[in-house]
């Protein structure tokens, strides 16, 4: 039977939309409740940014229907378009049997070797940022932890550079792209070109980091050495004819891996040491954890299972803090639940949305880390906890990630205590990420422990 003759329902229109605008104004004012607020419509809803339409999946069931086929029904969406002019055609913009092949030539990247290299990268980064601290001093906690991403994650990329600027390149254009992501989704395209103040920084600040990580791969080719880090195993990839990759796949990769290595697990690590620091009880599980696996030394990468505790808050700030919609194409008309989805439509999901979600995480405002005890997380249904994605375009750095984020807030709290100072409450805000408005922190040394 035809799959028009088998379904007869159309996803609802979620209410609120404006005139000509649809739902872009909305989305922009308030994400954080618009999004949670549209699972009340149905498993699948539709939207509209300006006059196109979107369909907003909000079950775990149905978000799963779109994601298990993967490339097979759908392609990258609107979201990932936005992203390829400043990306290039790396892992994080193709689709299909493209980001299949980019996917296996990008393994070795990730190997277990390799991952022990970069926790001690990692590990010796948070050390230097911490050795600077002072005891009483507050601190923007969360700028603070983003610098400390941008430093590990640039010094595992490319462990040698002759220019200083270029991580701050690097760190420029990667705010500029993902802070103005939500608002470069939802406006038309012909917005992009209007050389507005926004428009021309972001120009610029694009044209700095792409230089910048031009030189570098220029440096690393000219002196033909193996340094142990990303940029030397992307210089060493054969593709299936033995080829190596071009500058330009290189630079595209590059580019995709300082996306999702800096933003993101700077404001995740700012959000663990704001819910550890706030909370007694947590932080005194979390450094009676880390005294008992480590007994004084220094973190290490085969420390990380042992630190259940730790992994269990660090879960628990995914779900709460994450990133806020992933975007789909459809290829052909499409089947999710009981609705039926034209070819070539833009489909949303949403981890802030699933994550939010009281079916799935009762209270779920509430920081419990309790969630993820075997016998809670087991009730879990698959597909509403994807804070890396899922499937085919499941993000290729989540060891990466989760290993910075143990093995930072490992480092940080054997020595260090920490408490949110002031009184004014830390919003959320947000942009492609949910970050803190601001994040001062007051520190203090531990007296009872010692350095390995």
């Amino acid at each position: 039977m035809a799959l028009a003759q088998e379904i007869s329902h159309r996803p609802p229109d979620v209410p609120g939309a404006w005139p000509l605008l649809g739902h872009i104004v909305p989305v922009l004012r308030r994400p954080l409740e618009f999004l949670p607020s549209a699972a009340a419509f149905g498993d699948v809803v539709k939207v509209r940014f300006g006059r196109l339409p979107v369909y907003l999946v909000t079950h775990p069931d149905t978000v799963r229907e779109v994601l298990v086929p993967g490339d097979l029904d759908y392609t990258r969406g609107r979201i990932f378009e936005k992203l390829e002019p400043a990306l290039g055609k790396g892992i994080a913009t193709v689709s299909g049997a493209e980001h299949r092949r980019q996917r296996r030539l990008l393994q070795p990247v990730f190997t277990r070797e390799r991952l022990i290299g970069y926790a001690t990268v990692m590990r010796t980064a948070a050390e230097q940022v911490t050795d600077s601290w002072r005891d009483g001093q507050t601190l923007a906690m969360d700028e603070v932890m983003n610098d400390l991403a941008l430093t590990a994650l640039t010094r595992s990329l490319f462990a040698f550079t002759a220019r200083p600027d270029t991580a701050q390149a690097i760190k420029e254009g990667m705010r500029a792209l993902t802070h103005g992501l939500l608002l470069r989704t939802v406006l038309p395209t012909a917005w992009e070109r209007v050389p507005t103040p926004g428009n021309l920084r972001f120009r610029r600040a694009m044209a700095r980091m792409h230089g910048a990580i031009d030189d570098v791969i220029a440096d690393y080719r000219q002196a033909g050495q193996d340094r142990g880090d990303v940029l030397s195993v992307l210089l060493a990839v054969r593709d299936e004819d033995g080829q190596s990759l071009p500058d330009e796949e290189i630079h595209a990769q590059v580019m995709t891996l300082a996306l999702t290595g800096i933003e993101a697990p700077g404001a995740a690590l700012g959000w663990v040491l704001y819910e550890i620091g706030r909370d007694r009880e947590v932080a005194g599980r979390v450094r009676a954890e880390i005294d008992e696996v480590l007994g004084g030394r220094a973190v290490t990468f085969d420390d990380l299972p042992a630190l259940e505790y730790l992994g269990r808050v660090i879960n628990e700030v995914l779900r709460l803090r994450t990133p806020l919609v992933f975007m789909r194409r459809t290829l052909t008309e499409v089947r999710v639940g009981r609705m039926a989805i034209p070819a070539g439509s833009e489909v949303i999901y949403s981890p802030y949305l699933l994550h939010h979600d009281a079916r799935w995480f009762p209270d779920p405002l509430r920081f419990d880390p309790g969630r993820w005890l075997p016998e809670s997380s087991g009730r879990i249904p698959k597909g509403a906890y994807v804070p890396f994605a899922a499937g085919a375009y499941q993000c290729i750095g989540k060891l990466f990630a989760l290993t910075e984020l143990t093995m930072v807030t490992a480092a940080i709290c054997a020595h260090w205590t920490f408490r949110p100072a002031g009184d004014a409450p830390v919003r959320e805000v947000a942009t492609a990420l949910v970050r803190p408005d601001r994040l001062p922190m007051t520190v203090h040394r531990r007296t009872r422990t010692a350095r390995g």
